[in-house]
């Protein structure tokens, strides 16, 4: 495993005529009169999150797009608050690409005050300016909302330089993001391998669609991995014989899609996550972070530890995937079931078939990273899940995080979406990143 040089450069702000220093080990430093991060409300956060969820269906944006956008929200939350943090580390040295150290004021800030700042500007930018009207003004209305809350509370002083603050770091921050080799893979060329030559491959499942979503995701570059070769090799080779460990698989998923109960369609439906729909399988464990930050009524530092983990955790899950992905290029059980089993164009999953290939299930590793990741945090919590009331479905109770991404997995066999290897082994490949990601990302000093 890689261990990054903890090469700091130090940012200088032009804020009126206030002394900076840079944040360090020095404890002679700290200016330990300043409000800490840590007496404020995680709320703040919550509320931001909720409506980057809102941005990110209304949009719709992709599961992989939306990952990023969640991340990238999770490290500017917590790199705009670490001055206030004095326990804690800033990710710069410790998250690629990242080196720019945010600097500590010997000026009192209102720091919900520099969250909301830093989060209005990061966002736009994420969004991009395809932005529709109705998501530019949810964006400048909780902008709004909370900086005229916080002038109220703090005087017309103190939130001027908070902002002009943020302003900074955001515009570190967005520098940093559009490294990351995004924007140049929005114009790479990818050409389907043919499945007469390989009959292994993936396949359109949808007439409309013959190009499978994001091929080159596995180029962006990662948060904390070193490499976003985390995948658990699959022990199933692809086979078109009956009997064969492969065809048993995709008979597996066609019998339970001959006999789906009602209790596991519920579960399909729940974790469906679908883009345009929902706030994507991402939103989905974000849903759960606003939940638990309300519900265990977090303070805006541990929000903001939490936020920054699992979104570097979600970010990370997609882009090791869809490298996954695209290594094994393997075909949907619609299109086996189609060609091996049903016969012709008969049989349909449950669940609308996404366009990328199988090998393995991306809300599986998603999920697998993210209960791992909350149960770092939380231990072994029961909480009950809300996050999809609003499609009619009714809250779900989960003993663990372990166990609703348990169940997050087994869901897309009952999709009919994935096979038992991509949904188990992609759990499995979750939960090894964010083992390294916890074994390489200190927050605590």
């Amino acid at each position: 495993m890689k261990t990054y040089k903890k090469s700091i450069v130090i940012a200088s702000l032009a804020i009126s005529t206030m002394l900076i220093t840079s944040c360090n080990n020095d404890k002679s430093n700290e200016t330990k009169s300043f409000t800490p991060v840590a007496n404020f409300s995680g709320k703040i956060a919550s509320d931001w999150m909720g409506i980057v969820r809102k941005l990110v269906k209304k949009e719709s944006k992709n599961p992989p797009q939306a990952s990023r956008i969640y991340g990238y929200n999770g490290v500017a939350l917590y790199e705009s608050l670490i001055s206030g943090m004095p326990e804690n580390k800033s990710l710069a040295g410790q998250i690629n690409g990242y080196t720019q150290q945010t600097p500590v004021l010997n000026q009192e800030v209102d720091y919900p005050t520099v969250a909301n700042e830093v989060l209005h500007k990061i966002n736009i930018s994420l969004f991009g300016t395809t932005l529709s009207t109705e998501s530019v003004t949810r964006l400048d209305s909780i902008y709004n909302a909370n900086l005229n809350e916080r002038n109220a509370i703090s005087g017309t002083l103190k939130t001027n330089f908070s902002v002009e603050y943020g302003q900074n770091i955001a515009a570190t921050l967005i520098e940093y993001i559009n490294q990351d080799h995004f924007a140049e893979t929005r114009s790479m060329v990818y050409t389907v391998p043919p499945r007469i030559t390989d009959p292994h491959c993936w396949a359109p499942t949808n007439p409309s669609i013959t190009m499978p979503s994001e091929p080159f995701w596995g180029q962006i570059r990662t948060i904390g991995l070193v490499s976003p070769d985390m995948s658990v090799p699959s022990e199933i080779p692809f086979s078109s014989v009956v009997g064969s460990p492969f065809y048993n698989q995709a008979m597996e998923v066609y019998t339970i899609s001959q006999g789906l109960t009602s209790a596991q369609k519920d579960i399909a439906k729940w974790w469906a996550d679908g883009p345009g729909v929902t706030a994507t399988p991402p939103g989905h464990w974000v849903a759960i972070e606003n939940q638990l930050t309300i519900d265990l009524r977090l303070n805006l530092q541990e929000a903001a530890e939490m936020y920054a983990m699992v979104g570097i955790a979600i970010t990370d899950a997609f882009i090791s995937c869809w490298y996954t992905k695209y290594q094994y290029n393997l075909l949907r059980p619609q299109t086996y079931i189609r060609d091996y089993i049903a016969g012709g164009e008969s049989w349909t999953s449950f669940l609308g078939t996404p366009s990328f290939p199988e090998y393995p299930s991306g809300h599986s590793v998603c999920s697998g990273a993210t209960s791992k990741i909350l149960t770092s945090i939380f231990g072994s919590l029961s909480f009950v899940d809300k996050t999809n009331v609003n499609l009619g479905l009714s809250p779900r109770y989960y003993s663990s995080f372990y166990a609703a991404a348990d169940e997050a997995a087994i869901s897309r066999i009952y999709g009919g979406i994935h096979f038992r290897e991509a949904s188990e082994k992609g759990v499995l490949q979750g939960k090894m990143l964010a083992e390294y990601l916890m074994l390489n990302i200190e927050l605590k000093k």
